[in-house]
């Protein structure tokens, strides 16, 4: 059947502004809950567990980011294919993308859960876990890594909903997971008593009654292409294509991975040279790093959600409506995290508060570090706007550029060197430096790629 085209010249010929409202809303709410999913763990985990507990799924933070990598990779990959290939009316390629992206997703969540289950503790001791800490992070990893399928499955098809032009559907299938998570949180953690195993429990729960619900969708009667057998058989063409254009997202991702890992082995260390200790540093940053997610993500899912209309404009040649929603991407998602940036500097004492239980030493890292880390806002949305045009429009490699520049010539080396001089301190005001370096060097290669398009 072929897809909706009404909902399709949609995208080439209504209003700009309207349509990216109707394609990111769903979109900021659905990757506002994958934040959800780390942030109310941790808010519940703190007040039940403690300073530990928190420190624990901070130390796992490096294996869920590498899952989310790979349904980044796959999903975003193969996303924009389907969607090139939808503006180019080529129908039958758009379903076998589709189908080889969900056996490709199986496969990687497969590979992820036999991995973390053989290497889990010299993995967590690797990421800087202690004595006190690591009975808390393999508690919570192995529930969390049978539901594999699903933290893949789930984002990663979400995606190719939005590009059939349902945009709502997309959202309201994210909204049933954060909601279950949240229950099932207050249930196991506060009712049960089930510690940092129900925050695990819970996780794994919600992200499959989200899973079966976005499964659902693509046997549909309804659905414009749908999941099919006859088009499932891995072709290696197309699997190519989908890891090739999935690669930058996937790769920032991936490098978040592994500065994560540096993150919390210099949190240790430098932590440990403090009053603080190198235990309560973790927790301080898992704190943090929450916060950052549910500020980040939503501009995340906001430019994601003008990718289709990238893609399929650009797909159709219409260069000139291209130009207008970055323009108007742009625009809103500095604007948005300004006004983020304005908030969390008045308000970090308070939301430090929410997930410190007695604990004034936690309180005052947690607050002096929310501030710092999380100085440079507005620069993070232009690199996630000029990373996500490049996608949109074919250029990989350029993505891939500029994601590199911003993690590994940046990041990296700022997060080793800076902290020689200012100590603890020096690893919360990396991240910052390494986000405005990175916003001036996306928005010159955006500026001319875009002076190109004629």
């Amino acid at each position: 059947m072929p897809p909706n085209n009404e909902r399709l010249e949609n995208i080439a010929t209504a209003k700009i502004p309207s349509l990216l409202l109707q394609y990111s809303i769903p979109a900021i709410v659905a990757m506002s809950v994958e934040a959800l999913y780390n942030i109310t763990d941790r808010f519940f985990v703190g007040q039940t567990v403690g300073h530990l507990g928190i420190a624990g799924i901070a130390l796992c933070f490096p294996i869920s980011i590498f899952i989310m990598a790979m349904s980044m990779m796959i999903g975003v990959g193969g996303n924009t294919l389907f969607a090139i290939r939808l503006g180019a009316k080529k129908n039958t390629q758009a379903a076998i993308i589709l189908n080889n992206s969900l056996i490709l997703l199986l496969v990687a969540a497969l590979l992820a859960l036999v991995f973390g289950q053989l290497f889990m503790e010299p993995l967590l001791i690797m990421f800087g876990a202690s004595d006190e800490t690591l009975p808390y992070a393999s508690s919570f990893l192995r529930i969390l890594l049978i539901g594999a399928p699903f933290q893949t499955i789930t984002p990663g098809m979400n995606q190719f909903i939005r590009s059939m032009g349902y945009p709502k559907t997309a959202m309201l299938r994210s909204l049933i997971g954060a909601g279950c998570n949240i229950f099932f949180d207050w249930l196991f953690l506060f009712q049960f008593g089930w510690g940092i195993q129900g925050a695990a429990c819970a996780t794994v729960i919600s992200q499959l009654i989200a899973g079966l619900f976005i499964l659902h969708f693509f046997v549909s009667k309804d659905t414009p292409v749908k999941i099919q057998r006859r088009y499932m058989r891995l072709r290696f063409s197309y699997v190519r294509r989908i890891i090739i254009m999935g690669l930058p997202q996937s790769t920032m991702q991936f490098l978040n991975s592994f500065m994560n890992v540096i993150l919390n082995k210099s949190l240790v260390f430098y932590g440990a040279k403090t009053a603080y200790g190198g235990d309560l540093a973790v927790s301080a940053f898992g704190i943090v790093n929450g916060v950052a997610m549910m500020l980040v993500m939503p501009i995340l899912g906001f430019v994601q959600g003008s990718q289709p209309l990238l893609s399929y404009n650009y797909g159709a040649g219409e260069f000139s409506r291209v130009k207008r929603v970055v323009r108007y991407t742009l625009g809103f998602s500095t604007a948005m995290m300004t006004v983020a940036l304005i908030t969390v500097q008045l308000a970090a004492p308070y939301i430090a508060g929410a997930f410190v239980k007695d604990h004034s030493q936690l309180f005052e890292l947690a607050t002096t570090s929310i501030r710092t880390f999380l100085i440079a806002l507005p620069c993070t949305a232009i690199s996630v706007v000029s990373g996500q045009f490049f996608q949109g429009i074919g250029k990989p490699m350029t993505a891939l550029v500029l994601t590199l520049n911003r993690q590994v010539f940046f990041l990296i080396p700022l997060l080793l060197i800076i902290p020689l001089s200012q100590g603890l301190n020096g690893i919360f005001m990396a991240t910052p430096i390494a986000d405005t370096i990175a916003a001036l060097v996306g928005s010159v290669l955006l500026m001319r790629q875009l002076r190109k398009m004629k």
